[in-house]
């Protein structure tokens, strides 16, 4: 069955002439003729009572009128949209990033980027490390934004991408503050672990703390994880109950800091500066992903 069948049938409805309905789809009429017989043959009945003059519809082309009309909208609805969807994705940088990046990192950059060559359509896809790479193996998204650093996966190191440096984080041990503003804990050796609101083992953020709390247990400061979960915004929220300590990418807790309610402990046994990176994959890209990619430079 196809669409045009229905449309011809629409039309010989209305005109009752197979002349003159032929004539309005700028068709022969024995072409029109056979495209209605072959309608009647998908259906299984005839709908159109050839007896008469002008011709009329059958009790079964009657039930049908209706329904294939409503059929009609909804196909041209159902074609309006997805070409809508089609237009709007073309105009669209799609952008997989890490959660702290896409909160922290990503509103800055995409204003300095729009200062320079007017307003973009982005859609962000905030998630895990690996999903953000996967996304741009498969094509999912345009661009994927992640941290880089050696203590962290080299995963995107291959040669089927090519990155841009967008911006440095460094990543610290904080605390909360007291009513008073004094810390609520302090940085030195004591007998019994400090409480740690930690990443889970398995993320990137999870792999650089691993490594600097190993440094810092040789100095004897212990950790003990008292909640794990996979996001800095978790870390943060719960440093600002006073459950514990954690580490977090600077840009993270920046408002916090400046207000008071979170200080930065240290000196940590190495300075750790997070690199933000935004990867693509190697060939062309859409017009839009092309003019946002050449806009792009380092931000403060």
């Amino acid at each position: 069955m196809e669409l045009s069948w229905l449309e011809d049938f629409a039309e010989l409805a209305a005109a009752r002439n197979f002349s003159t309905a032929a004539s309005a789809r700028h068709i022969t009429q024995p072409a029109f003729s056979r495209r209605i017989k072959a309608l009647e043959n998908w259906v299984g009945a005839e709908l159109i009572d050839r007896s008469s003059y002008p011709v009329a519809l059958t009790q079964a082309g009657e039930t049908f009128l209706e329904t294939s009309r409503e059929l009609m909208r909804s196909i041209y609805r159902l074609r309006d949209d997805c070409r809508q969807q089609a237009k709007t994705a073309a105009e669209t940088v799609h952008i997989s990033a890490l959660h702290t990046i896409a909160l922290a990192n990503f509103p800055g950059l995409l204003q300095q980027v729009e200062k320079r060559a007017g307003p973009f359509n982005t859609r962000m896809n905030a998630t895990e490390f690996y999903d953000c790479i996967e996304s741009l193996s498969l094509g999912r998204c345009d661009l994927s934004m992640a941290y880089v650093h050696p203590l962290g996966p080299p995963v995107l190191q291959t040669g089927q991408f090519v990155s841009r440096k967008i911006a440095s984080d460094p990543f610290v041990l904080v605390t909360g503050t007291g009513a008073d503003g004094e810390p609520l804990f302090r940085l030195e050796p004591r007998d019994d672990a400090y409480p740690l609101i930690s990443y889970s083992a398995d993320t990137f953020l999870g792999k650089v703390q691993t490594d600097l709390t190993t440094q810092l247990a040789r100095r004897g400061i212990r950790f003990q994880t008292v909640f794990e979960n996979t996001m800095s915004e978790a870390v943060k929220r719960m440093v600002l109950t006073g459950k514990g300590l954690g580490f977090l990418p600077r840009a993270a807790a920046e408002r916090e800091i400046a207000a008071g309610d979170i200080q930065v402990l240290g000196p940590l046994p190495s300075e750790v500066e997070l690199e933000i990176r935004v990867f693509r994959k190697i060939g062309p890209g859409s017009k839009v992903m092309e003019r946002f990619w050449n806009e792009m430079h380092e931000v403060a």
